[in-house]
């Protein structure tokens, strides 16, 4: 359905697509979007022999852990590694926020979640309804925070929580109507102080449960607290988005509410927005860009492709999984990037592969795995990827200058992607560049240490 809806929509449009990619370039493609990680050389080889007419299908089921055989599942590893990180990016997780502990808590909380294949649905109701302690349940932290290492962790304000979850789940940037009428969507100041209402019981309390091991605290619901109009000065009642108030006393958490509102089958922001971010990372651009800027303002591209794709991802039982596979296996995402001369400078019709660039953390990696080294950064055991890191707290010049975010908004467009003078020193002569390719052990001196002809050596670096 994915190429079908494309194909009319280029049809309509008077658009010709790019030829189909090479195998060679699928495959490093299908390892970088889907794992952040290179493929091996005799991955490669085995891949380009393979006569098989449904090996590329065959590789995809392979990196996402679908072929139900342990001894091709070997990617699990790796795909839970990269999307935890950008999970984690999109959930601001960060000791700097939540204290080491907690940071900790909520790393572990979504790498487990992904290694079990959670539906997103329960992924998010369990973020949103969070209670317990910020030491032992991770998704507390999307709730609680502490400004300083120092402090102990309370409840975030109620303002700040309807923004976050109307951002990362909804895909609605509602910052503008905490003061006044949305200029460009219907939310009214109404709506954003509805929302609000529904996180303004919550209470933390400090405990000692767990000692020197870090300072805790256990978030729980009072039953009671409210939020005034800014402008009326009145009590305002918990309400949906473009829906009906809830009657306070027939829930003992009013979150439970909100949270089977935002991930229901029918909520089509909740269900539109995670397809629209999963194909923004696999095509590199969304069908509505920016993705978290779903309004009627500013259209998705192909409006039936969205729709369709959201209700597909519904009807899979929201298995995230399932929409990467479903968009890896379509004939789009498998074109060539290089674009016909007529579709060279448009990028939202998916006319080509849209060339983007890799993130800083996989850029690492893919220098380390071409320079045969290993980095050690601080407080990690040696051989932690960068991918692997739970936040942005991990000293390196490099990932920083490469457009590692802070972890300080819920916006994908923290991560920068813009080229800067420092990048290219960065690249062409940086410190850390230098040091693997000169490494002793690296691979470099490996195929000196060999004595390869010329022509196997280059072969093998490139």
């Amino acid at each position: 359905f994915i190429d079908r809806h494309a194909r009319e929509h280029w049809e309509r449009l008077g658009l010709q697509p790019s030829e189909v990619c090479t195998d060679a370039e699928f495959v490093r493609r299908a390892f970088l979007d889907c794992i952040g990680t290179l493929p091996s050389p005799a991955r490669i080889t085995r891949f380009l022999a393979s006569k098989d007419e449904n090996k590329r299908a065959g590789l995809i089921d392979e990196l996402l852990g679908l072929t139900g055989d342990p001894q091709r599942d070997l990617h699990t590893k790796e795909w839970v590694a990269y999307w935890a990180m950008k999970w984690g990016d999109l959930l601001k997780n960060n000791r700097k926020k939540a204290g080491d502990s907690g940071m900790w808590a909520m790393h572990n909380w979504i790498r487990q979640s992904l290694r079990k294949n959670t539906p997103v649905d329960q992924f998010v109701r369990e973020l949103i309804t969070a209670q317990g302690s910020v030491f032992e349940n991770g998704p507390v932290n999307f709730i609680a925070y502490g400004p300083r290492p120092t402090d102990l962790p309370v409840v975030a304000p109620a303002t700040d929580l309807a923004e976050t979850t109307a951002q990362i789940f909804l895909g609605v940037r509602l910052q503008c109507a905490r003061c006044h009428h949305h200029p460009f969507e219907v939310y009214s100041q109404d709506d954003y102080y509805g929302l609000a209402a529904f996180f303004t019981q919550l209470e933390s309390k400090p405990t000692t449960t767990f000692g020197e091991l870090g300072f805790d605290a256990t978030v729980s619901v009072r039953g009671t607290g409210s939020i005034k109009h800014p402008r009326r000065g009145t009590i305002v009642k918990p309400k949906l988005l473009h829906g009906k108030e809830i009657d306070e006393t027939a829930h003992d958490d009013l979150r439970t509410p909100l949270a089977n509102w935002v991930t229901s089958p029918n909520n089509q922001l909740f269900t539109r927005n995670i397809a629209n971010r999963v194909w923004a990372h696999f095509l590199g651009v969304g069908l509505v860009d920016p993705v978290d800027d779903l309004r009627a303002t500013n259209p998705p591209s192909n409006p039936k492709l969205l729709d369709a794709l959201a209700r597909d991802f519904v009807s899979h039982k929201f298995g995230l999984k399932h929409l990467m596979r479903r968009i890896m296996n379509s004939h789009v995402y498998q074109l060539s990037s290089l674009p016909r001369p007529e579709n060279a400078e448009q990028t939202r019709f998916y006319t080509h592969y849209n060339v983007k660039r890799l993130p800083a953390e996989v850029l690492f990696d893919a220098i380390d795995f071409a320079c045969g080294t290993r980095e050690k950064f601080p407080r990690v055991p040696l051989g932690t990827r960068a991918i692997e890191l739970p936040d942005p707290n991990f000293e390196s010049y490099f990932l920083d200058t490469l457009g590692r975010p802070q972890r300080i908004v819920a916006c994908e467009c923290e991560r920068t992607a813009e080229p800067n003078l420092a990048q290219v020193l960065q690249i062409a002569n940086g410190e850390v560049l230098q040091r693997k390719l000169t490494d002793e052990n690296g691979r470099v001196a490996s195929i000196v240490k060999r004595d390869l002809e010329d022509t196997a050596a280059l072969r093998e670096l490139y």
